[in-house]
C-alpha cells in the first residue's frame, strides 16, 4: 500500500476489513482523505484479483462522512449488493463488493457517516435517566422493525436481555430470521460487530485468539480472535464440538479471556447472540449444561403469519432492508443502560418470590435438575431490565412471571419417565408459577 501525506479527518480512524479468497482477511485504517482501490501497485488498497480494474473505486473521507465512488471499472462496484452509479455515503457495517473481494466498513468509534433520515439518540450533557433509556429502546425497536418483521415480542425480549448485560440464545429452525435479528441489532448500535460461523473443525483459538511468534520482533504477540467485539453473533453454535463451545464459558461469564495464563479483558458492552438449530437436526452437538447456564435467556422466533410473510417478500423485493438502516445509538449508551437497570428497586418480598420459584424447580419430581443460584440472579436481573424497559424504577411480580419462561426453561431437563406427561419443561414451569401465587401482581411493593 502506497503511503500518502494528508490531513487526518478523525482522531479514531474507521477501518476497512478486506476479505480476499478463502479465509484471508486484512484490516486497513481509513486515515486519509482519499483512498484508491484497485489492482495496480500504486493504489492505496491493492486487490490482486483479475476481476478488479487497475483503479477500480475511490474512498473519499470528509467531515460529513465517508463516500465511495466507482472509477469507471469494467465489473462495477456494489454497495450492499446494489451497483454504485454515483458517490454513495457508506455507513457502519456496510458491505462493498469489488470483483470477488468483499470489504466491510467498520466505524464503531466516530460520529462518521449517518443516515440523514434516521434519528440518533443524543443525551447531551444531561443525566442518564429512565426516560433516556426509553428513548433508546424506542429508536432500537423502530430500527430493528424495519428489517425484522412481525415479531415485536421477540425484539422486546432481545433488548431486555441486552440491557440486563446478559447473553441470548436463539433456538429455532433455519431460515426464520435468527441471524437477521442479530445483524439488525448489531447495525443499530455503533459498536464492533463480529460474526463467528461455527463448524465442526473449529478450534478454541479460532474464537479467542492466540499468541503468535513474530520473527521480525523475535517475540510472541497476541492476535485477538473474533470474540473481541461488542456484539458477537455466534451462528449455529451447536454445529461445533463441546471443546470449542467451552471456549466461550469464561468469555460470557467473566468478560475475560485467559490465554497462556494471561487474562485479557473484553470490551464493553459485550453481548453474545448465539443461534442454534434444534437438537434433532443433522450434524448438531447438544450444548452442555454449563454453557446453557451462561445464557441469560433463550428465545424461539417461530414462523411468521401469512400477512407478515407477505410484508417480508415486499420489503426484500428490490434490496435487503439491512442495507437501508444505520446505527441509532452508541455502544456507550448501552453501558449506561446496564448501570441504570441495576438501580431498579426489588422489594424483599419479590426477592423471596423469585427464590420460591427457583427452589420449587429443585424439588419437582419431573425435573432432573433444578435452577442454580446463577439462574435466580438472572431472573432478578431480567425482571429489573423489563421494568426499566417499561419505564419503571421498580419490579412487579408480573415482571418476574413474564421473564421466568425465557430465563429458566433452558436451564432444566425433564426426567425421561415424565416426558410423556409433561412433554416440555415450559409446562412444568407454568405449573410451578401457578402454584406460587402472589397478591397485587402489578402493584409496587
Amino acid at each position: 500500500m502506497a503511503e500518502k501525506e494528508s490531513r487526518p479527518i478523525h482522531r479514531d480512524f474507521p477501518t476497512i476489513t478486506l476479505q480476499e479468497g478463502s479465509g484471508r482477511t486484512r484490516e486497513v485504517p481509513v486515515n486519509r482523505e482519499l483512498f484508491i482501490i484497485g489492482r495496480d501497485s500504486d493504489s492505496d488498497i491493492v486487490i490482486s484479483e483479475t476481476d478488479v480494474s487497475r483503479h477500480h473505486a475511490a474512498l473519499h473521507v470528509t467531515p460529513d462522512g465517508v463516500f465511495i465512488e466507482d472509477l469507471g471499472s469494467a465489473n462495477g462496484t456494489f454497495l450492499n449488493s446494489i451497483p454504485i452509479v454515483q458517490q454513495n455515503q457508506i455507513k457502519h457495517l456496510d458491505v462493498i463488493q469489488i470483483g470477488s473481494a468483499m470489504l466491510v466498513f467498520n466505524d464503531p468509534d466516530n460520529p462518521g457517516a449517518r443516515d440523514g433520515g434516521t434519528k440518533i439518540f443524543d443525551n447531551g450533557d444531561a443525566d442518564f435517566t429512565f426516560e433516556s433509556m426509553r428513548e433508546i429502546i424506542r429508536l432500537l425497536e423502530r430500527n430493528i422493525g424495519i428489517v425484522f418483521k412481525g415479531k415485536p415480542g421477540v425484539i422486546r425480549d432481545t433488548l431486555v436481555c441486552m440491557m440486563a448485560d446478559g447473553h441470548l440464545l436463539l433456538e429455532d429452525a433455519p431460515g426464520v430470521g435468527k441471524s437477521i435479528l442479530a445483524q439488525a441489532l448489531a447495525k443499530s448500535i455503533q459498536a464492533r460487530y463480529r460474526r463467528i460461523q461455527f463448524t465442526p473443525d473449529m478450534l478454541p483459538s479460532d474464537i479467542t485468539g492466540a499468541n503468535i511468534y513474530d520473527e521480525k520482533l523475535k517475540q510472541f504477540r497476541f492476535v485477538p480472535g473474533p470474540i473481541f467485539g461488542n456484539v458477537i453473533l455466534a451462528d449455529e453454535i451447536n454445529r461445533t464440538t463441546p471443546r470449542t463451545q467451552s471456549s466461550l464459558l469464561e468469555c460470557m461469564s467473566e468478560s475475560v479471556v485467559t490465554i497462556d495464563g494471561k487474562g485479557r479483558v473484553l470490551p464493553k458492552p459485550f453481548f453474545v447472540i448465539a443461534t442454534q438449530n434444534p437438537e434433532d437436526y443433522h450434524g448438531t452437538y447438544p450444548l452442555p449444561e454449563p454453557q446453557l447456564d451462561r445464557f441469560l435467556m433463550r428465545l424461539s422466533i417461530g414462523y411468521p403469519s401469512p400477512e407478515d410473510e407477505l410484508e417480508i417478500l415486499t420489503s426484500q423485493q428490490g434490496s435487503h432492508p439491512l442495507s437501508r438502516i444505520s446505527f441509532v445509538v452508541k455502544g456507550s449508551d448501552i453501558v449506561h443502560c446496564h448501570a441504570l437497570v441495576r438501580k431498579v428497586a426489588v422489594a424483599d418480598k419479590l426477592k423471596e418470590y423469585i427464590v420460591k420459584i427457583t427452589d420449587a424447580t429443585r424439588h419437582h419430581p419431573a425435573l432432573a435438575n433444578g435452577c442454580s443460584p446463577r439462574a435466580t440472579l438472572a431472573l432478578m436481573r431480567a425482571s429489573q431490565s423489563l421494568a426499566a424497559y417499561s419505564g419503571r424504577d421498580y419490579v412487579t411480580p408480573h415482571d418476574v412471571r413474564q421473564m421466568a419462561p425465557a430465563v429458566l426453561a433452558h436451564r432444566m431437563r425433564l426426567r425421561l419417565r415424565f416426558q410423556g406427561e409433561w412433554q416440555r419443561v415450559d409446562r412444568v414451569l407454568e405449573s410451578i408459577l401457578e402454584s406460587i401465587p402472589m397478591d397485587n401482581e402489578d402493584a409496587k411493593l
